[in-house]
């Protein structure tokens, strides 16, 4: 059976495929299409992304064109029966991070609350009963007190609409009825990849850092080669900062996902060692070899008159507070978070500290990065699996006896496949791997083409393509499945 992923293409999400693939977790997952790109192409940029870095092959999960935000995800009526006959758990990783809506039918409450409904409903309609959602820390809100893992409305006030969208999106989940398990998943503030400097997303902590990127360049350097960037802080500098790496909170979170004495739990992600303002503004000062940053406490209030003294510090100041406007509530204030739960079944993951070394080598990804706007590599390859094989989308398929095999093709243009055979050949080809202990034949889609065109190239390794066969029949079947799939002409009816 599958588990279906919402959030695939968000920072997280691109985790949590990457981790669950590894692990040999079978995946599906909903993908709206862009402005450029299909759902299908959308993943694959991603998969090759990873495939890149990771130096192998990487199966290609089912992907379904969807949007959460609709009713039903917007799924056709055949993916829809499809995730009614594969699917028995789903990982609702989707949400939005706008921290202010004009009102409850735009962003953040359409995706946050509304998509979450629809998940429910999905849920509900198509027996989905081992569900895991991806919540946040800042459920928490305004509270003062350590907030706890077993807790969620203690009264507490929120900062943003952010914050309210996701915590009522949690109450609901938490009041589901028909499931089996309920699995709650909340991470504080999220960053890029604490060892490569990766992300896709510059919310949060990135704000801050481009805004560095911008201003301090742009000041002279002096005679001694630095930059003097006068500005005047409402802070002390010790305000702590709860930011986890987004690859700690993937792996943590597909450990609890893989332990069954985990299930039903909520799990805070938060650093055992928060950093602080400081250490990110003179971390980022030595990095740009600039000077001048005040710590002036959060009673600091610059007088108008401050102008008439210094007009260059003044504007500077400006800049950076109309810029960092958006998260001036967490500037003074951060929540403690439980994490006993955790640690529990976790404690051994640590979480890395956010340190001197990684907060440059965030910049260095942000400046190669173009802060978001460099261009995605373009796709290359010149056909799919399922244009090689002949894809059915679920047909049914003729009368008549017939035996199956799983083709999972591995890397680019791949795909995860349900073949079904006759002495005449393929008579059909549906998406998914089948659920029974069928032969399953791993591959890439240079050895499929192959198949299809010239067997007699792969046949000696064909063998070592096969698993779940016994040793003793793996040279029958493989004679078998060569010749049923090297046949030529075009499927059956079903096709």
């Amino acid at each position: 059976m599958y588990t279906l992923l919402t959030g695939a293409t968000g920072l997280v999400g691109r985790y949590l495929v990457r981790d669950l693939l590894l692990n040999g977790h079978n995946l599906a997952v909903v993908v709206r299409t862009s402005k450029k790109f299909g759902a299908r192409e959308r993943m694959e940029q991603i998969l090759r992304h990873w495939e890149e870095e990771l130096g192998r092959s990487l199966p290609r999960p089912v992907v379904l064109t969807g949007d959460i935000s609709a009713e039903g995800f917007a799924l056709s009526d055949e993916d829809r029966d499809w995730v009614a006959n594969n699917v028995d758990t789903i990982i609702h990783s989707a949400a939005i991070l706008e921290f202010y809506g004009e009102d409850r039918n735009g962003e953040p409450w359409r995706t946050n609350l509304g998509g979450t409904r629809n998940m429910i409903n999905l849920c509900r309609e198509l027996k989905i009963h081992d569900i895991h959602y991806v919540s946040t820390a800042y459920v928490a809100g305004t509270q003062t007190t350590t907030a706890m893992e077993d807790a969620l409305d203690v009264g507490q006030g929120f900062r943003n609409d952010y914050e309210e969208s996701k915590f009522l999106a949690e109450k609901e989940v938490r009041a589901i009825d028909f499931a089996d398990h309920v699995t709650v998943y909340r991470p504080a503030v999220i960053s890029g990849d604490s060892i490569t400097g990766y992300t896709n997303t510059y919310h949060g902590i990135y704000l801050y850092l481009r805004l560095m990127a911008l201003m301090i360049p742009a000041q002279p350097v002096a005679e001694d080669g630095t930059r003097h960037t006068p500005i005047r802080l409402s802070m002390t500098g010790e305000e702590t900062r709860n930011i986890i790496p987004v690859e700690w909170i993937s792996a943590v979170t597909v450990r609890l996902f893989e332990t069954q004495e985990a299930r039903g739990g909520t799990y805070h992600m938060a650093p055992d060692n928060p950093m602080t303002s400081g250490d990110m503004i003179r971390w980022s000062g030595e990095y740009f070899n600039s000077t001048g940053v005040e710590f002036c406490g959060h009673d600091f209030v610059p007088e108008e008159t401050d102008r008439d003294e210094n007009e260059d510090q003044w504007m500077f100041e400006r800049l950076a507070k109309e810029n960092m406007g958006t998260y001036e509530p967490y500037e003074r204030t951060d929540n403690v978070f439980d994490m006993t739960n955790l640690k529990k079944f976790a404690g051994d993951i640590v979480c890395p500290e956010i340190d001197r070394t990684v907060i440059h080598r965030y910049l260095d990804y942000g400046e190669q990065d173009k802060w978001g706007k460099r261009r995605p590599k373009p796709l290359t390859n010149e056909s799919w699996a399922d244009e090689v094989l002949g894809e059915t989308n679920g047909a049914s398929l003729p009368a008549g006896d017939h035996s199956t095999v799983g083709v999972d093709v591995l890397g680019p243009g791949g795909g995860q496949f349900s073949v079904s055979y006759s002495s005449d050949g393929i008579v059909g080809v549906t998406r998914g791997l089948p659920n029974d202990n069928v032969p399953l034949l791993r591959l890439t889609l240079e050895d499929l083409a192959k198949i299809r065109e010239q067997p007699e190239d792969v046949a000696e390794q064909f063998v070592s393509m096969l698993d779940q066969v016994p040793a003793d029949s793996a040279d029958s079947v493989a004679a078998e499945l060569l010749e049923v799939l090297s046949k030529d002409g075009q499927l059956t009816s079903a096709g």
